[in-house]
């Protein structure tokens, strides 16, 4: 396998995303792993998106999104999702962060852009607060008691206790092609089981709890372990350790959230914990992954931890300082970690795309029957 070498381990592209990622070689890295905008807008033209999604143009919707910010006024379009499929390698994974509320419609975008829908990974954590009032209360503000005896307990909202994260996967180059055959030639389209889970032989299910910070197994104190899918679900614990380090919390903590000079902190932060399992699940130590939505530079700095290659877009200057400060934090204690290898070329410039060489793998596809039994490539087919 051929892989990806840059200057440095890092890579921030300071600009809007869309722009940003044409100036990236074709199939220049081996995943695609982001915390998109979720278009949490009370004012969306769903009817407008989708015609301007269907033919080709980028939507912008005039209404701000979550806590007020312009960033988060719609879901990222086809257009975008089209750059970092041209970037990703055959069989690459994206996993793309979503709300509960707009899922449906990243998905969709995602699918026009030509990936394959592979799955939906629900993120439990510790419940939050709810995000609306008890009509009880409010009526009882109003000073009609009855009313307020029948509205007690009435909510518009329920409590978050969960996020979504889209599972999809760029098509191997021919569909005859076997999911171990892609394996070999570009090192992705598979998930590590083993990497999710923290046991070599687990499997992985598509229910992620993650768990707060004095959790163990055996002993929970955030009742996560109590949870009805916790039968089902994959536990994932602060104080479990894989590869070069110690993971962290649930959710982050005021020490895992980088703070600028001026006070400017990132309004949605996540945590390391499971940036790593989701960034070693789907690439190899060596491989580059791709952030179109850096934010704060949570996957940047989980990368890196794992022995990742990234390369982060940002558009938003005010967040450049905290991507910097996670990059200085990394630094800083990577005398404690294992080394990270260092590339010679520019990512540019570069391709994960496996040349073909006599007597390798593409050589055998005109016969497979030498190599791989005709029911394993049944089955295989099916991946």
């Amino acid at each position: 396998m051929k892989q990806i070498s840059q200057p440095q381990r890092f890579t921030l592209l300071r600009g809007d995303a869309l722009s940003e990622l044409e100036a990236l070689a074709a199939e220049s890295v081996h995943a695609v792993i982001c915390d998109p905008p979720y278009g949490l807008t009370q004012d969306l033209d769903l009817e407008q998106m989708l015609r301007s999604w269907l033919k080709g143009e980028t939507f912008v919707n005039d209404a701000n999104g979550y806590a007020g910010v312009e960033w988060d006024n719609s879901v990222p379009g086809p257009n975008l999702w089209r750059e970092a499929f041209r970037v990703l390698a055959p069989g690459g994974f994206l996993l793309a962060f979503a709300a509960a509320r707009t899922v449906g419609l990243t998905q969709v975008a995602i699918q026009l852009a030509g990936f394959e829908s592979r799955d939906l990974i629900t993120w439990v954590y510790a419940p939050g607060r709810p995000t609306s009032r008890d009509l009880g209360r409010v009526a009882t503000e109003y000073g009609d008691a009855e009313l307020a005896e029948q509205l007690s307990g009435h909510r518009t909202t329920m409590r978050p206790g969960h996020e979504p994260i889209v599972v999809a996967r760029k098509p191997f180059d021919d569909k005859d092609v076997l999911a171990i055959e892609n394996v070999i030639d570009f090192g992705v389209g598979a998930l590590n089981h083993g990497a999710i889970t923290g046991r070599a032989t687990s499997i992985a299910s598509n229910v992620w709890l993650i768990h707060d910070t004095d959790c163990v197994e055996g002993n929970c104190s955030c009742h996560l372990a109590c949870h009805q899918m916790a039968a089902n679900g994959t536990h994932l614990y602060p104080s479990a350790s894989l590869g070069c380090g110690a993971l962290q919390v649930a959710k982050p903590t005021r020490a895992e959230r980088p703070v600028g000079v001026d006070g400017i902190m990132h309004e949605t932060v996540k945590p390391l914990l499971l940036m790593r399992r989701l960034i070693e699940a789907v690439t190899r130590e060596g491989q580059t992954v791709l952030d179109p939505f850096l934010g704060s530079g949570t996957t940047a700095e989980a990368a890196l931890q794992c022995g990742r290659m990234v390369v982060g877009c940002e558009r938003e200057a005010r967040y450049w300082p905290l991507i910097e400060a996670r990059i200085a934090r990394f630094e800083k204690s990577r005398v404690a970690k294992l080394p990270v290898r260092r590339g010679s070329c520019d990512v540019q410039a570069t391709s994960v795309r496996q040349r073909p060489m006599p007597g390798q793998l593409q050589n055998n596809r005109a016969n497979p029957g030498e190599t791989i039994k005709r029911q394993t490539r049944k089955k295989e087919k099916t991946l």
